[in-house]
């Protein structure tokens, strides 16, 4: 018999920054997005104090200095490192591990004698005790049981200590029946509105709604949503991530950006980015876009020039797109336009393994530069090595004016213990 169980680190950016700074576990943090915007994770603490989630900076600045309350700038790189830490401890206690986002994954057990809840509080104590992580652990026979378990385990820390287990039928009655219909993993606004039009309140009435009325007035989707969550397991528990369609990768700027070559640095960086993933997903591809937004007024851009490029034969070389890109700038390119943002989207995407190509093709990919630049930044830190296009200045680079080190990844911000 399987369980599936969902690990969730509790506000996961305001953990990664307390494991180095634990003089903050009792104080309250918030973590900001990109360029200082906006508040994307809080302390306990912060959010008794009032600060809301997804809320400008700005906006809570006042709340902030008040209480004195620590902020940081997004340390992304620490924070991917950390996750990947998280999951290879995952992985000792179960049969297998997927990561769902940055700071949750799902588990699998099967015929396992132990209790779920011992796991769950073993697994909860070796990720502090080794990571200084606090997680919620949910157990359940679906996945969507699972997700709803750890749901319960994060609203009622105290009383669960952090573990939930709903395999069992009178446990999970008896919280189903409490839930709300929108809580239910995969059902938003929209759905919810829907679903309460037909008198479909909580969990529990969606567990006991007919079948075939959900299909017919629904979707398939939701028939096994309806099943899932009476223990009858629907969704395929998937070791690896499914490849990407389209990659995309784009910021904005610290500042306004003017000048023709600050641009072509930023989208040689974004395009780099995008390249590293396509690789990293073994796969090639054939169409390029690259977005420009420049006259920011009252949230809106006033001026959004783009290009669409295809390229003669699918490939994964960055030098090709960095190629394609300074074509296309040069058409779109405005002066004195004052940009705020930049971005690039690869299209047109075929697995890397499978395409034949083209004896004649004008391309010319380069797979063991591409291999030998992806094995010298991952071992060395990320653009150790790269292309003259990206630059060194970086003026378009992001504001990060709280950014903690890269504590795990760089060797000069190592802690430094005297003895």
């Amino acid at each position: 018999m399987k369980t599936y169980a969902l690990c969730d680190v509790n506000s996961f950016y305001v953990s990664c920054e307390r494991i180095f700074r634990p003089d903050l576990n009792s104080q309250a943090v918030i973590v900001l997005s990109n360029n200082d915007g906006c508040v994307i994770s809080r302390s306990d603490e912060a959010k008794a104090l009032g600060v809301g989630m997804a809320v400008p900076f700005h906006e809570v600045k006042q709340i902030v200095n008040k209480h004195q309350i620590k902020w940081f700038s997004s340390n992304y790189c620490l924070y991917g490192d950390i996750s990947q830490r998280f999951n290879q401890l995952l992985s000792k206690h179960c049969d297998q591990v997927v990561s769902y986002s940055v700071d949750e994954s799902f588990m699998c057990f099967e015929n396992y004698p132990e209790s779920m809840r011992i796991i769950g509080l073993r697994i909860k104590q070796q990720l502090y005790n080794c990571l200084s992580l606090p997680v919620c652990v949910g157990f359940g026979p679906t996945k969507t049981l699972a997700k709803l378990a750890n749901h319960i385990a994060k609203k009622h820390k105290v009383r669960s200590d952090g573990v939930v287990d709903l395999s069992v039928p009178d446990t999970r009655n008896f919280w189903l029946k409490r839930i709300p219909v929108d809580k239910i993993w995969g059902v938003g606004r929209q759905l919810s509105k829907a679903l309460i039009n037909k008198h479909i309140h909580t969990a529990w009435d969606l567990h006991e709604a007919d079948h075939a009325i959900l299909r017919r007035q629904f979707s398939v989707n939701m028939e096994r949503m309806a099943l899932e969550l009476q223990g009858i397991a629907c969704l395929q528990f998937d070791e690896g991530p499914v490849s990407k369609k389209s990659i995309l990768n784009s910021r904005s700027f610290g500042h306004t950006i003017y000048d023709y070559n600050d641009l072509k640095e930023a989208l040689s960086y974004h395009v780099s980015r995008c390249c590293e993933k396509l690789r990293n997903q073994s796969s090639l591809a054939s169409v390029v876009s690259l977005y420009l937004y420049a006259n920011k007024k009252n949230r809106d851009y006033l001026f959004q020039p783009s290009i669409t490029l295809n390229l003669t034969e699918p490939t994964d070389d960055t030098g090709v797109f960095i190629q394609a890109i300074e074509m296309g700038l040069k058409k779109i390119y405005g002066a004195n336009m004052g940009y705020k943002k930049a971005g690039i989207m690869l299209n047109g995407l075929v697995s890397k393994t499978c395409y034949q190509p083209d004896l004649f093709a004008t391309v010319k990919t380069r797979p063991e530069l591409m291999r030998c630049l992806d094995d010298i930044n991952l071992k060395y830190g990320k653009d150790s090595l790269k292309f003259a296009s990206l630059g060194f200045e970086k003026k378009w680079a992001m504001r990060a004016n709280a950014k903690s080190p890269n504590y795990t990844t760089r060797w000069s911000d190592l802690l430094k213990v005297n003895a």
